[in-house]
């Protein structure tokens, strides 16, 4: 093959014309056409061009860049520097397929994702506005783009634009608050943001992803609801049973002394009788009715057991009386504000509603020490602490043994400790591990609906800042134990609270 060396002109320098060789710009541009040629010519053996359909020709949308049919029909002429190219430009090619791929992929989330997502800039514009956004504030992508973040913020709401910087100088965050939507009413989300970073690694935005969470709430308290009912549903035998016990001897008694009045009021009439002065009648004769009187009745019998009528009379209608007050301790509707509350009256009182479960499979140790007020929700944790009690009930249950379930409080630095032990077969590892899972559950059907720990944890942890750790030892039993902070959740101002209609809890 002959090699034919390019000249290329270099201004201002004399070329020798006499040597009959062509000026170096020809021969430059003579080079430069026979590579270009060389290179359709071997595009087209690969069929880049030959028969490529709707190929360019350099002007926009006229169809195909056709090379001359003697380009087409030339063979290819094939080069180690000519393979390398073309083998860059099918790369370049795929990538840009695989990118595109990706891009259709991402763009088909981001529309059906139920989530809105929305993308800002470090100045706190909106860059992008998915359609789940639309829908959750009710503001078109063409009316925000370009707009501050601030415009959907309302009284009371978190600083969006603070939690912009914070979030760009690293890490990200999560929050709830309560904005506003389009027309004016308002919407309870909660909010993750993160970082967007650019190639060199540098903050260039802030993706925040929001959710509506207010029919979350309604259906969390629905559930709580519910999951209180469940409670008080298997414990309804026993409470019927822990009422109609005294009950029945407050009627026995109440009886009993109705009888015992009827018969003391006869003889009271006949000693009446003996002081009417209009019918004399001689000593001796009036001691001998006295004498009838009184034998007919067992004066002595009466004298006895009447005081102790009365006293277990009063006595079972104490115990109603606390059994009705413990549930309605228990079964209090609450308030979503925290307020301080005695939790040993707390415990007594769920102690009392379970009662006959326990002491059916368990005696009862209950050590109660002397404990500060405590600020909290009073109604969530006796559901926590009726649940524990429950399954501690349960666990000696499944033994076949009569167990010991002991309930202990104090105070422990700045919190309050409620410890719940058992001496049932304790708990394997394989269930610690997913024992606290919604909806997991090792009872039989119907007996739980694997809820309790679940929400026993979400009420201790999240709705009082506590903690909730079990420690068990397998043929032993298991201690749960609830630690409440004394001063409860930080107070502050709920979130949305200045706004019209907002009912966000603390």
């Amino acid at each position: 093959m002959e090699t034919k060396q390019l000249t290329v002109a270099v201004p201002g320098e004399p070329f020798d014309s006499a040597a009959g060789a062509p000026p170096p710009v020809v021969t430059a541009v003579a080079g430069a056409r026979r590579l270009v040629t060389a290179c359709v010519e071997r595009l087209a053996s690969v069929g880049v061009l030959r028969g490529a359909p709707a190929a360019r020709t350099g002007r926009a949308g006229t169809g195909a860049l056709r090379p001359p049919a003697a380009v087409v029909a030339a063979p290819a002429r094939t080069s180690p520097t000519h393979r390398a190219l073309l083998a860059r430009i099918d790369q370049a090619q795929e990538r840009l397929a695989i990118q595109e791929d990706q891009l259709a992929r991402y763009a088909a989330i981001l529309s059906a994702t139920d989530d809105a997502i929305i993308t800002v800039s470090l100045e706190g514009l909106i860059t992008s506005w998915n359609s789940a956004a639309e829908e959750l504030y009710g503001l078109t992508e063409s009316e925000v783009l370009g707009r501050p973040v601030t415009i959907f913020e309302g009284a009371g709401a978190p600083d969006l634009l603070q939690e912009i910087e914070n979030v760009a100088a690293g890490g990200a965050t999560a929050f709830e608050t309560v904005h506003l939507r389009g027309d004016g009413s308002t919407v309870e989300t909660s909010w993750i943001l993160s970082t967007i970073c650019d190639r060199a690694g540098l903050p260039s935005g802030v993706v925040g992803v929001a959710r509506d969470i207010g029919d979350q709430r309604t259906r969390d308290a629905e559930f709580h609801q519910e999951s209180k009912l469940e409670s008080l549903g298997r414990l309804s035998a026993g409470l019927a049973h822990e009422i109609n016990s005294p009950i029945q001897f407050v009627g026995d008694n109440a009886r009993f002394l109705e009888e015992a009045y009827e018969e003391l009021i006869r003889v009271v009439g006949v000693y009446r009788g003996l002081l009417d002065t209009s019918n004399p009648i001689g000593w001796m004769e009036r001691q001998e009715r006295v004498r009838e009187a009184e034998s007919s009745i067992d004066f002595d019998y009466l004298q006895k057991e009447i005081p102790s009528a009365v006293a277990q009379t009063l006595e079972g209608i104490e115990r109603v009386s606390t059994i009705v007050r413990a549930m309605k301790t228990f079964s209090h509707p609450g308030h979503k504000e925290h307020a301080p509350a005695d939790l040993n009256e707390a415990m007594a009182a769920t102690v009392t509603v379970a009662r006959h479960q326990i002491r059916e499979v368990a005696d009862l140790s209950l050590q109660l020490s002397a404990l500060p007020p405590v600020r909290c929700n009073i109604a969530d944790l006796n559901q926590v602490f009726l649940n524990l009690i429950v399954n501690a009930a349960d666990a000696i249950e499944e033994t076949g043994q009569r167990g010991l379930i002991t309930v202990a409080t104090a105070v422990d630095g700045e919190d309050v400790v409620i410890r719940i032990g058992d001496t049932g077969g304790g708990i394997p590892d394989d269930v610690r591990a997913k024992m606290f899972d919604p909806f997991f559950t090792t009872k039989d059907v119907g007996r739980g609906s694997g809820q309790g720990l679940a929400l026993a944890r979400g009420v201790v942890q999240e709705g009082h800042g506590g903690g909730l750790t079990v420690d068990s030892v397998l043929g032993q039993g298991s201690t749960f134990t609830v630690r409440i902070p004394i001063s409860g959740l930080p107070q502050e101002s709920p979130v949305g609270a200045d706004l019209p209609g907002s009912s966000v809890s603390a």
